[in-house]
């Protein structure tokens, strides 16, 4: 069974209140000078740190503070970890044109190709957080390509360079069904 540090992002004190069935850790992220451009990647960097992660755990699963799970979500993401916990582990999550501000809804994840509302399960390309689980092997990578440096919202994305650029791949957990709540006003 893979050891993993839970955590939820809470940006700028706006995350959803969600009774979790799993202990996680709460990372604020506080917006910079440079709002919205907030501190993503030293808070990501800083709560593996401090958690101790680097010995305790094989990873850290992620959930952003707009996205909603349901309790058989968590489970069947636990059961993709301790199955696939040497890659990335993603949660195909719908995303919305208020957060993405494109003229329909994409998935999070996509292959070179590019967004679509075909949900890829292979060659991913770029995935987003929403409900991730990132490898250790993953974080020290990103941490050496200077994760403590990267701001919102190009973590995402440079976390997946690191993940290709340590030949880590990425399985879909297509049994786990992450609701992405930032569609206000796209509908």
């Amino acid at each position: 069974m893979a050891e993993i540090v839970s955590i939820r992002v809470d940006w700028d004190r706006t995350a959803l209140k969600l009774p979790m069935p799993y202990p996680f850790y709460t990372v604020h992220i506080e917006p910079s000078a440079e709002y919205p451009f907030g501190q993503k990647g030293k808070s990501l960097a800083a709560a593996w740190k401090q958690l101790d992660a680097r010995r305790i755990a094989d990873g850290m699963l992620i959930i952003d503070g707009d996205v909603a799970i349901e309790p058989i979500d968590l489970e069947n993401m636990h059961h993709a970890i301790h199955h696939h916990d040497k890659m990335v582990v993603i949660a195909p999550a719908r995303i919305y044109p208020k957060s993405t501000k494109r003229k329909t809804w994409t998935w999070a994840h996509w292959s070179e190709k590019g967004p679509s509302q075909t949900i890829e399960t292979e060659d991913i390309f770029f995935f987003s957080f929403n409900f991730t689980y990132l490898p250790k092997k993953l974080i020290d990578q990103a941490l050496k390509d200077g994760l403590e440096t990267w701001t919102y919202p190009g973590v995402d994305e440079r976390v997946s360079e690191s993940a290709r650029k340590a030949g880590i791949p990425v399985y879909v957990a297509e049994n786990v069904h992450p609701k992405h709540l930032n569609f206000y006003n796209s509908l």
